[in-house]
Order: C-alpha cells, then structure tokens, then sequence
C-alpha cells in the first residue's frame, strides 16, 4: 500500500508539475491568453428555429449539375418591384463539413433576402466525397446555371455579388480571382463540353475569413504570436476524418503537404490569383471581415489578400473585428451585416 501511495503521490506531483509548466507558458505569452479567452466566452446569437418566409419565392435543393447529390442550391427571391440583384452564398466546414442549410448562411440569406437581394446558397462536393478542385468546379457550374437562368428565376444576374465564410471564403475568391473559364469541367444543367454558359463577372466579393494561401496558413500564428499548439488543440474536431493526412486542406487535396510542388501550390492559391489579377475584371470590389481572434483561420489570412488586392489598384477594404473568433455569431449581426449591404448596392452603382 505504501508503495502505491507513493506512485499515486507521485503522479499527482507529475501532473502538477505539467500543469505548473503550461500555465507558466500561457502567462508568458499574454496574446495567446488574450486569443483563448476571446475564444471561450464569445456569445452566440439565437437564430430562429422557423424556416418559414413569406416575403417572395423559394426553391430549396435546386439542382444545378447532375454528378453529384450534393449538388444543388437553395434560391430565395424577394418580392421587389424590379428583378433584385443576386447574393451567391458559400457554405464552410473545413472542405469536409456542412452545407447550404448551415448556421452562417442561414444568417446571410435570412438578412438579405429581407434587403432586397436574391439569395442562393450553394451546396458542393464536400472532401469527403471529391478531392480538389471539385469544390470549386462546383461553385462555378452552380454560378453560370444561376447567371444563365436570371429570368426564369426573376433576378437579375448583371448585379451579382458573392460570399463565403471559412473554406466558403477560399472558393468564394477562387471563384472571384480566377480566370472566367478555369475550373470549369463540371457542367451545369443544359451545358454540354462544347458549349458552357458565360460565366458573369462580380460586382462584389464578399470574404469572411476565407483561407487565402494554404502556404502561409499555418505559419501565420507563429507569426501573430500564438502558441501553435493552440490552434491544433482548437481545430482538433476535425481528426476524425482526416485518416492518413494532418490537416483538413492536406485532406482535400490527398496529399501531404511537404510533397506539394510548386506549381500545386500556386495553382491552388487564391492569394497568386490575386497577385496576377487573373479575373479581368477592373469592376469587382472586395470586403474582407475577419476576427482578430480567430485560431482556426487567422486574420493575417486576409491581411494578405488585402495587401494583395490593394497592391493591384483594386477597390477592397478589410475589416477587421475585435475579439471575434472564427465563425463568431458576432459577425452576423444586423449591425455588421448592414455594412455589408451598404457595400454591396454601392458596388452594384454604375462607375462614374
């Protein structure tokens, strides 16, 4: 028995000891407490359990492409004097998770399709089913299905504007940044390999704190001060489907990150995109909205693709929260997402 207490005794001091050292660390490095504690006690929002909407037309789990079930899109289109401009919305989960019907989007179309905006939050391949770049090809077939059809629908797609949050917000600037007919081997609904629908040039993107470059993505929290493994304890919900690979991006892509070439790394970057201005369109302006204390995705994300942005002559602003952590129902606010709106009909203005 003594001999066990011993053990026990011992134990006991190991993990004070352990625990001694981690708090030492933590106290050591004050942004690290600063980021956890924002992290633990942002408050949450209610959204209201009722679906239901009496202010024009809907048309849930639209399909837009044929080789997959998940692909479609849920359609809201107020009822306005004139044909309303188009909000396209992108769902995020890490590439692996979610879908149209998911909280963040739920908050955008609820809004805005009470402003006077169409609605379509597009569903896509999640990585569990098709690696990279079936997400992306996707989101651009569900884009042209729903340009080509503005007038059977009743909105009017020379007004469109798009966002995504978290992995929404990589495919919403992938969409966006890249060349009308790149990623385009998926066909929408009455497309066929000779002949696609023109694909239409935003007036707005719209990126919440979008993964940007998957370079620099993890070392930008060794850059902003955050003990790395924070952020891995924090996006440790994502283990259970990530099998061989580390990360949920290394997942997508099915291949681990040191064996990607140079050339994958470019190709699948939003931030090169930007950087060679590939979409030509001189029209589009950017609003980035990122919390400050996000440890899933962090805010130097979208610092880049400001910078990036801005080096280029392009109309984009960056906003960035206090205190938000990452998919912080503080984001959604009425307040916040006024803002927004406010961007989006000054973007939809004929230029002077």
């Amino acid at each position: 028995m003594g001999k066990e207490k011993q053990k026990h005794k011992a134990a006991r001091y190991i993990l004070l000891g352990i625990l001694a050292i981690l708090v030492l660390i933590l106290a050591a490095n004050h942004y690290t407490v600063r980021q956890v504690w924002c992290n633990i006690t942002a408050p949450t929002l209610t959204l209201e359990e009722s679906a239901d909407w009496s202010g024009g037309r809907s048309y849930e789990r639209l399909v837009y492409a044929d080789d997959s079930e998940a692909q479609y899109l849920d359609l809201y289109v107020p009822d306005t004097p004139e044909p309303p401009p188009l909000f396209v919305m992108i769902h995020g989960g890490g590439f692996a998770f979610n879908d149209s019907q998911a909280r963040q989007p739920q908050f955008m179309y609820r809004y805005f399709r009470d402003h006077g905006f169409a609605c379509a939050s597009i569903n896509y391949r999640l990585s569990t089913e098709a690696a990279y770049p079936a997400a992306v090809r996707d989101v651009k077939a569900a884009v042209r299905f729903l340009a080509h059809n503005a007038e059977a629908y009743g909105y009017d797609a020379e007004r469109i504007a798009v966002w995504g949050e978290s992995a929404g917000g990589y495919l919403a600037t992938m969409t966006a940044l890249s060349a009308p007919d790149a990623y385009a081997d998926t066909l929408s609904l009455g497309e066929t390999e000779e002949q696609r629908f023109p694909m239409p040039a935003f007036d707005a993107l719209v990126d919440y704190y979008g993964c940007i470059d998957f370079v620099t993505l993890r070392g930008n929290f060794v850059e902003e001060g955050l003990i790395p493994w924070i952020s891995t304890v924090a996006n440790s919900w994502s283990n259970d489907v990530l099998g061989e690979y580390d990360t949920l991006e290394e997942f997508w892509m099915r291949k681990a990150f040191a064996e990607w070439g140079d050339e994958e790394k470019i190709e699948a970057s939003p931030l090169h995109r930007a950087e060679r201005r590939e979409n030509g369109n001189p029209r589009m302006r950017s609003l980035l909205v990122h919390g400050d204390a996000d440890i899933t995705v962090s805010h130097l994300q979208s610092v880049e693709l400001f910078e990036a942005l801005k080096a280029n002559g392009e109309d984009v602003s960056l906003k960035l929260v206090p205190k938000c952590r990452h998919a912080d129902d503080r984001l959604y606010t009425d307040e916040l997402l006024a803002e927004v709106e406010t961007f989006l009909w000054e973007s939809f203005e004929p230029a002077n």
